[in-house]
């Protein structure tokens, strides 16, 4: 049955592809976010109107007149990454907690029986973990951007408990894939391309651990989540498998080809813990099983990357 569904921040890396994941099972999906998109820019991607606008009462009551109460809304605008908070912590301040405040008032007041998914970051458990942490682990962020998360969580958490309204989170870790112009992958693939068979000098010691979910995967999992008949209040979105900075590096320079030298500057940026894998133990009991392994997704993201720059 088709299900009126809205995702907030959807011209954004995850929510364009979740768009399109949602529209492929016959689903009306309607975007509102920053960016100015024209009919022919935000239909390939699954959304059938996008709304340029602040997630804010009016925007909100706007999309509400215009096509109805949405049964679901994903919401996914806010911060993105770790390095823009510290450099404008107060931008990311705005971009996450004021806007996740105004959608959970908006719904508390407009649309209390609409169910809403907030994407969160492992980025609120902090560091000190070595191995995979569970839902349940304390969350110590030592970023503004592990903060805000952290706020935006317990926006959700306030909003649920007072109001009985139906809200989840899924703290999604290290997401990637094609089409995604920044973070890790993209950095090393520029720099192989400059470096025509040279040394490529990447930041940290290449021994942090990190778990690699692919979007299509994670986009499988936020839907799990949304249509499940007892909405999860906060669930990982992982592999539950480490890979090393160093381990994937050597994986895109193998899938680039030639005969690249990958060294680490051994100076660990600050906000960068040690370890962050998850214990997806709660998102299995969904069903959930990710597809694709680290080594598909980044000869994938490479083909792309190659692809792009011809």
């Amino acid at each position: 049955m088709t299900q009126p569904i809205w995702i907030t921040g959807g011209k954004g890396f995850i929510g364009r592809n979740l768009a399109q994941y949602i529209s492929k099972k016959s689903q009306t999906v309607r975007g509102l976010g920053h960016g100015f998109w024209t009919e022919d820019d935000f239909a390939p991607w699954g959304f059938k109107s996008w709304l340029n606008a602040e997630v804010d009462f009016s925007s909100l009551s706007h999309l509400a007149s215009s096509f109805g109460l949405p049964n679901i809304i994903f919401h996914l605008a806010g911060g993105s990454a770790v390095g823009p908070s510290i450099q404008n912590p107060y931008e990311d301040f705005q971009r996450t907690v004021e806007t996740t405040a105004r959608l959970l008032e908006w719904v508390r007041q407009h649309a209390p029986e609409t169910r809403v998914v907030g994407v969160s970051s492992a980025a609120v458990y902090g560091a000190g973990f070595t191995g995979p942490i569970s839902e349940q682990a304390q969350s110590t962020p030592f970023s503004p951007y592990g903060f805000h998360k952290a706020m935006l969580e317990s926006l959700f958490a306030s909003y649920r408990e007072t109001y009985g309204l139906k809200l989840g989170v899924a703290r999604l870790f290290s997401v990637y894939g094609p089409g995604l112009e920044k973070q890790l992958l993209w950095d090393i693939c520029q720099k192989l391309e400059k470096a025509n068979d040279g040394e490529v000098l990447l930041h940290g010691t290449g021994r942090e651990l990190r778990d690699w979910l692919h979007v299509n995967d994670a986009c499988d999992l936020l839907w799990r989540m949304a249509t499940t008949p007892e909405l999860p209040q906060v669930i990982n979105g992982g592999t539950g498998q480490a890979t090393s900075i160093a381990g994937i590096a050597a994986l895109v320079s193998a899938a680039w080809g030639g005969r690249n030298n990958i060294v680490f500057s051994g100076i660990g940026r600050k906000g960068d813990p040690a370890s962050l894998v998850a214990d997806i133990t709660r998102a299995r009991e969904l069903g959930f099983s990710p597809k694709i392994t680290t080594d598909m997704g980044i000869e994938e993201v490479v083909r792309w990357y190659r692809a792009r720059s011809r």
